[in-house]
């Protein structure tokens, strides 16, 4: 008798338990969720077509080419913008390839336009 009248409340104490822990678990699922919300669209606003060409080369470039170095040579080896954004899009050896994904084509755009000037004549 003892242990049927301690069953009901054992019940609903180990119920109540269970369902406050699958709470905690749901709501830890759905902070990770928003995180990672959050953090796409961080990514996505630093992919905007708003970025001037100087933006697209910190964000995309400068990490290698650190305040233009190595690119002293692009008006002889890239004579004209075509062959720049191939390459670009391309990549080679150790500089990775620039998709759209990466950088559309508005971008690239500014970016050339950025490298034509970067070290033209003051």
């Amino acid at each position: 008798m003892f242990l049927i009248n301690r069953l009901p409340p054992l019940f609903l104490v180990t119920s109540l338990t269970l369902a406050s822990l699958a709470g905690c678990a749901m709501s830890e699922e759905m902070r990770r969720i928003q995180l990672s919300k959050r953090s796409q669209q961080l990514q996505d606003a630093s992919r905007s077509t708003n970025l001037t060409g100087e933006e697209v080369f910190i964000r995309s470039c400068n990490t290698c080419h650190v305040a233009g170095k190595t690119l002293e040579n692009i008006p002889k080896d890239f004579p004209d913008d075509r062959a720049l954004k191939a390459y670009i899009r391309r990549g080679k050896g150790i500089m990775p390839a620039q998709p759209k994904e990466v950088i559309n084509d508005e971008e690239l755009d500014r970016l050339v336009l950025y490298l034509r000037n970067l070290n033209a004549p003051q």
